[in-house]
């Protein structure tokens, strides 16, 4: 399977980096430990946009005009998009958020924090808020399901949890990953994903080397994704949009594409320099895999066949 990996490109500060595509995929934003928000509207643009949004960035995440950023000062805001102008704070926690998503919809945004609290909270009235507790240690990742009837977080204290969020309570809990006191020491960022679209609707799990799928609804496991050449603690996955194909980045610099039906690793990379792959964004056309890593930079894997366009 012919994919194109295009050389990085510096864009932030060493450190933790986040990134997304607008809902067009016209343009690539990232965030970085610069406390900067870039816009980028390619890999060959060598003047993205930047807007200022605090001393340290964490989390990006891009819906209908609104970017919303988790930050040093412990909020998560907002800004106006593609103006970056601010546009007030949605919450606050007491200690700083480590992920920050949208529900498919663009009416919610769910966040993380290391003071163990998730909050979800309604978009055009911040006043509007749900906090889930239960995790014993820092929030590693949070994401909505395509129905926005469930969340699911993962935590530095071993478990990945399934929130109903009208009962906010939780319906699943699984004691899959090893055990860290922050995030600056946890193995892996554990960065769920749930599958888009209707049917069998499934919930990816980074778990070591491999990818754990649980089937929405019953919340059991239906399979286990893995590779003999893929050795590296897995980060970060991110679903095609067609719900066909996963991929995912590892600690090591790993970048890989599975074929869901067929169980079946149809795709392997590394990155250039061996970095941390620490967030990775599908164009929304199933056309590019955008992502960052720990050293600040941005890459591309492109792959205009008809492998990875499935419309």
């Amino acid at each position: 399977m012919p994919c194109e990996r295009k050389p990085i490109r510096y864009g932030h500060s060493e450190g933790h980096t986040d990134v997304c595509f607008d809902d067009e995929g016209r343009c690539i934003v990232t965030c970085g430990s610069d406390g900067d928000v870039r816009v980028w509207e390619g890999l060959d643009d060598d003047d993205p946009k930047s807007i200022n949004v605090g001393e340290k960035a964490y989390a990006v995440a891009l819906k209908s005009g609104k970017l919303v950023t988790a930050v040093s000062n412990n909020t998560v805001q907002i800004h106006t998009f593609p103006d970056g102008d601010p546009d007030g704070i949605l919450t606050r926690f007491t200690t700083n958020a480590n992920h920050v998503t949208f529900n498919f919809a663009g009416t919610r945004v769910a966040a993380g924090s290391s003071d163990f609290m998730v909050k979800v909270i309604e978009v055009m009235d911040s006043s509007q808020q749900k906090a889930l507790r239960g995790h014993a240690a820092p929030v590693l990742s949070v994401a909505f399901d395509p129905t926005d009837e469930f969340l699911a977080s993962s935590s530095c204290d071993g478990s990945v949890a399934v929130w109903s969020l009208e009962n906010q309570t939780q319906v699943a809990n699984w004691a899959v990953l090893q055990k860290s006191s922050d995030v600056s020491n946890a193995k892996s960022l554990c960065r769920l994903a749930w599958q888009p679209h209707s049917g069998q609707v499934l919930i990816s799990v980074p778990v070591d080397t491999t990818i754990q799928l649980y089937e929405r609804g019953s919340w059991t496991h239906v399979g286990t994704l893995s590779d003999d050449l893929l050795t590296q603690v897995v980060n970060v996955v991110v679903w095609s949009p067609c719900g066909k194909f996963l991929a995912m980045g590892s600690v090591g610099g790993d970048l890989a594409v599975w074929d869901i039906e067929a169980k079946l690793c149809i795709e392997r990379q590394k990155h250039e320099r061996g970095y941390t792959v620490c967030a990775m964004a599908w164009h929304p056309s199933g056309g590019q895999i955008a992502y960052t890593d720990t050293e600040g930079c941005l890459g591309l894997l492109d792959e205009p066949g008809e492998h990875f366009l499935f419309f």
